[in-house]
């Protein structure tokens, strides 16, 4: 392991999730936006950032995601160890900020730019659904930590 990797931080919570939600609410959301791109269907981002929004919040029992990926998780029958919930509730205001972005390009007539932002969010996404990797920690530890730091220093 490198050194850079080392010296990421994650936000820390007492919460715990299983491993394998985030990856199949992950795939939930790259679906949402790759229907949007195609579509260009604005309401879907809508959901999206609502949903977001309410996952980033801590309130995963009134999200439209989370309920999908619970439901497919229950009908694959999937386990996997418990895991912290703090970046992951961290990941999803990323994603919330990305939607609002996206919602506002789309209203500005920048469609291209909004898809383009849409197909960041689902690189990030497919990071954490496929291998796990959550980009949400190398941006706490870059851009958020260090206003941290200084503070308590």
């Amino acid at each position: 392991m490198n050194n850079t990797m080392k010296n990421i931080v994650c936000p820390i919570s007492n919460e715990r999730v299983p491993e394998h939600m985030p990856r199949v609410s992950a795939f939930f959301v790259i679906s949402l936006i790759v229907i949007y791109i195609v579509t260009g269907f604005l309401p879907i981002i809508l959901l999206l950032l609502a949903d977001f929004f309410i996952r980033g919040f801590n309130q995963p029992q009134l999200s439209p995601v989370h309920f999908l990926a619970l439901g497919t998780a229950r009908i694959l029958a999937l386990r996997s160890p418990d895991i912290d919930k703090a970046p992951k509730l961290f990941a999803a205001r990323l994603g919330g900020i990305m939607s609002v972005i996206i919602v506002a390009f789309h209203l500005a007539g920048m469609v291209q730019v909004a898809s383009i932002t849409g197909i960041l969010l689902i690189v990030f996404s497919t990071l954490e659904c496929v291998l796990n990797f959550c980009v949400g920690c190398y941006i706490y530890s870059w851009f958020v930590l260090p206003f941290f730091v200084k503070k308590a220093n």
